[in-house]
């Protein structure tokens, strides 16, 4: 049986504005009561934006468009046109610029928008203020969407007032493909499975570390095992976060693991999972000597909390903690923040 976690769709849409780097957009639900925030909630958000743009008006650009003729005009495609020269049939294939409305940033709002639209949970004043707009476009494409379209977008100053309806556009595609497998998109929670909320947490922490402090540089460090040999055959070493003080000799490394049990069995003894404590272990072990060192797991709590700090020496502790995503968001964001203070 496939192990999920509940997250409220606010939270989710909380992590998921970190991890699209938009956080800003957060600030738009801060006083909304947390019941409120829906899939239908967020669409509406979506609408408000893609009116914004209908308002401005939606951007053109040209369009390489391919056609067969019998009119010469363009760039001649040889290749393409080979065979009607050989059957002798008067035509040729050109491709030739078009100014045009379909484009890829208009056809991520249409192809939203038929979704919207398409959703059977979504309320029904809904899915008509998404057929109506979606009306308005009919020379724009809306091909399937996916990680790959979303990631192909760029945005400058003729463009940047898409920015935020192909973020909230990227968020409903996010929350369709964590929720398909239970349907109604429109409740309180979303349920998602390990890989998936490990992925999302993974990249949350990085920017949530990165915005939300001062005090420390973040990255994701990459680390060289100290044995001598080939090194080709080592597994990789690479940190979720590290957080490096700017002013003083100390850093924190977290991990993120999301398992049903945060506990592993053995002979009837409960422990931590043996390999995410070595493997953590084994990151603290190769950093710098002269460094005061955190090193932090972190697992999702679900049932139990766990809050354990062990000492190795002056120099480094290790830290396990459950961290409550069904909680309120301001109490995830103050814990988070409060991990950075030494108990």
């Amino acid at each position: 049986m496939e192990i999920t976690f509940k997250v409220p769709i606010r939270n989710l849409f909380c992590l998921l504005s970190y991890v699209n780097e938009m956080p800003d957009l957060i600030e738009s639900i801060n006083d909304i009561d947390e019941d409120l925030i829906t899939y239908d909630f967020i669409a509406n958000r979506f609408l408000s934006e893609v009116h914004a743009i209908n308002r401005r008006g939606i951007i053109k650009n040209y369009v390489g468009i391919t056609e067969s003729t019998n009119r010469l005009g363009g760039r001649l495609l040889m290749n393409d046109s080979m065979p009607y020269i050989v059957a002798r049939i008067p035509i040729v294939v050109c491709e030739k610029d078009e100014y045009s409305a379909d484009i890829l940033l208009n056809q991520v709002m249409k192809s939203t928008l038929r979704a919207i639209s398409m959703n059977r949970y979504v309320k029904k004043e809904t899915r008509k203020r998404s057929f109506m707009y979606m009306e308005l476009m009919p020379e724009v494409d809306s091909p399937p969407l996916s990680k790959e379209i979303f990631s192909k977008l760029y945005f400058g100053r003729h463009n940047v007032h898409y920015k935020r309806m192909t973020h909230i556009a990227r968020l409903l595609h996010e929350l369709t493909l964590l929720s398909h497998k239970q349907g109604n998109w429109s409740l309180f929670s979303a349920t998602l499975d390990e890989r998936a909320l490990n992925q999302i947490f993974e990249k949350f922490l990085f920017h949530f570390y990165r915005r939300e402090q001062q005090d420390y540089l973040v990255s994701s460090e990459i680390m060289h095992w100290k044995l001598e040999g080939s090194q080709s055959l080592l597994p990789s070493m690479r940190t979720d976060v590290s957080l490096t003080h700017k002013n003083s000799l100390e850093k924190i490394v977290i991990d993120a693991k999301f398992y049903k049990n945060i506990f592993q069995e053995y002979h009837g003894k409960s422990s931590f999972h043996s390999h995410n404590m070595y493997q953590l272990f084994t990151y603290l072990q190769h950093q710098p000597k002269e460094m005061n060192i955190r090193g932090i797991l972190i697992y999702p709590f679900n049932g139990v909390i766990v809050d354990e700090t062990y000492l190795w020496d002056e120099r480094m502790t290790m830290e396990v903690i459950t961290l409550d995503l069904d909680a309120s968001w301001e109490n995830i964001y103050q814990k988070l923040l409060d991990l950075l203070i030494c108990k």
